[in-house]
């Protein structure tokens, strides 16, 4: 096993530098940006490649292959190792968008394949021929939804696999001694990332020699939901697993990526203590795996600049401070020792952070679901169609229809406090007819995967009817509430989404 990585993606650093910023240690000192990470322990650094950023005006020209060649020769004039990621978009590829560059959008399936081979190898020849050849590359960012829309979006997993081995290919014909890694987002929930590796695997997929993730507490489950997918990854795909991606902010404050209501979830509030904590507790997790399989940390963004216009994630979310000085977890990144980890029984720290304060816990009969009334139109909610439909979130309730078959999948994920008994329920108006299959669930998430309960709905025209689960038994935890529909030609209406804990009987 290689040593641990403790990295940085400081992909936004040309643009800083462009605009003549400058960065400062704790103790007012200036410093080169990358110097100063290295004096702080960071000995690997990740950088994103766009295909053609001038190509999308947000992108402002930055991360691609010029600043991909000019960074890779800074990183190893450090000596330190490098990393480097590939959208395969202009701009940002995550979840919610993998858009193709604008180059490839006309190509049939196996030119789009022979594209990815072409794009991989050529900047690798590059960099190769600059002296600046990475040691790690990842295949596709976040691609649990899938990449290059519509040819690879999930479920399609024949031609993501595809697409993903024209990568590797290229990677694999340049150098055998570079690591390929694939990279998914919601690293604390094992059971989204078995499933897709299962089935990208069996689709095809060439042997890699690295996992990635993404973890962010306030978004993708809890320290503890860390540790255990981890463990179960290294265990079921028997390769390193990294934290490929992590942050905690370091303030609340108005345009912050981050705002407090989030954090409430993430184990630890926003602060600057609470930022150095919570990169230990990430650090230390990876560093305990078993087989030393846990292969590294990277915060993303540490250099990123507060008050100055670079956008939301800026402004809370970065190891400086408003004055560009290193803020403590900065130091934390440093004095960590995976020898000799800092938080004597981790295991009882974090349970301790997630400990419930009854007095906190609303009382039963209160609506756990924020926006169930959906007076904030569909805030908080995630709603994906699967057809052409027709969506409006006006009016205190979600209006669905279509001219043709379709499926609906409206949701979103809450936290339970306290264990209990507790009943979910929503209004329902809609069409009924043959093959109307409308249900109402609720799951429980743990890292091992969901416990479903649902009903399904059958549609009144006339008015809107309250549709009920059954009370059922809660652990304190994450879930998720929601409806399915899978119809022909109809309407639906659906309002007041409500989960209370019912009084003991």
């Amino acid at each position: 096993m290689k040593n641990f990585l403790k990295g940085a993606d400081i992909s936004s650093l040309p643009e800083y530098l462009a605009a003549n910023e400058v960065f400062f240690d704790e103790q007012g000192k200036q410093m080169e940006p990358i110097a100063l990470l290295a004096a702080h322990g960071v000995n690997s650094i990740r950088l994103r490649i766009w295909n053609d950023p001038t190509a999308v005006p947000e992108a402002r020209g930055f991360c691609g292959l010029s600043d991909t060649i000019a960074m890779g020769k800074r990183i190893k004039a450090h000596n330190l190792h490098f990393f480097l990621d590939f959208h395969y978009s202009d701009f940002w590829a995550d979840p919610a968008r993998q858009r193709k560059p604008r180059a490839w959008e006309n190509l049939s399936f196996p030119e789009l394949t022979q594209a990815v081979y072409d794009f991989t190898h050529d900047v690798l020849s590059r960099l190769r021929e600059e002296g600046c050849l990475p040691d790690m590359v990842q295949i596709g960012n976040e691609i649990r939804s899938g990449l290059l829309f519509p040819d690879g979006a999930y479920p399609q997993y024949s031609n993501i696999a595809t697409l993903l081995n024209a990568g590797i290919r290229a990677v694999r014909d340049i150098s055998p001694d570079i690591d390929v890694m694939i990279h998914l987002d919601q690293g604390g929930r094992f059971y989204y990332l078995r499933d897709w590796f299962d089935a990208v695997f069996a689709a095809g997929l060439d042997p890699i020699d690295a996992i990635g993730i993404s973890f962010y507490s306030f978004w993708h489950g809890t320290f503890m939901d860390l540790r255990d997918s981890m463990r179960q990854l290294i265990e079921r795909y028997k390769v390193p697993v990294y934290v490929v991606e992590t942050a905690h902010p370091w303030r609340i404050c108005d345009g912050g990526q981050v705002p407090e209501e989030i954090m409430r979830n993430a184990g630890l509030p926003a602060g600057i203590e609470e930022q150095a904590k919570s990169l230990q507790i990430v650090l230390q997790i990876a560093a305990s795996m078993p087989d030393h399989m846990g292969g590294g940390v990277y915060y993303w963004e540490p250099l990123c600049l507060a008050d100055r216009g670079y956008g939301t994630w800026g402004e809370n979310m970065s190891l400086m401070d408003r004055d560009c000085k290193a803020l403590p977890a900065l130091a934390a990144l440093r004095d960590f020792d995976p020898e000799h980890p800092p938080i004597p029984d981790l295991d009882a720290y974090i349970e301790s952070l997630y400990a419930v304060d009854e007095a906190q816990i609303p009382p039963a009969g209160t609506n756990l679901i924020p926006n169930g009334d959906f007076s904030a139109g569909g805030e908080g909610w995630w709603i994906e169609p699967d057809g052409d439909v027709t969506i409006k979130t006006d009016n205190n309730e979600v209006y669905v229809s279509s001219v043709q078959n379709y499926k609906l999948h409206l949701y979103r994920d809450i936290h339970v406090d306290r264990a209990g008994r507790y009943k979910l329920s929503v209004d329902y108006r809609g069409t009924n007819t043959t093959n109307v299959k409308i249900f109402l669930y609720l799951s429980v998430i743990t890292c091992n995967g969901e416990t479903s309960y649902s009903r399904q709905i059958y549609p009144a025209d006339v008015s809107f009817v309250t549709n009920e689960l059954e009370t059922v038994e809660l652990p304190a935890g994450q879930i998720r509430v929601g409806l399915t529909m899978d119809t022909p030609p109809v309407f639906g209406r659906i309002k007041n989404f409500r989960l209370v804990e019912v009084e003991p009987e």
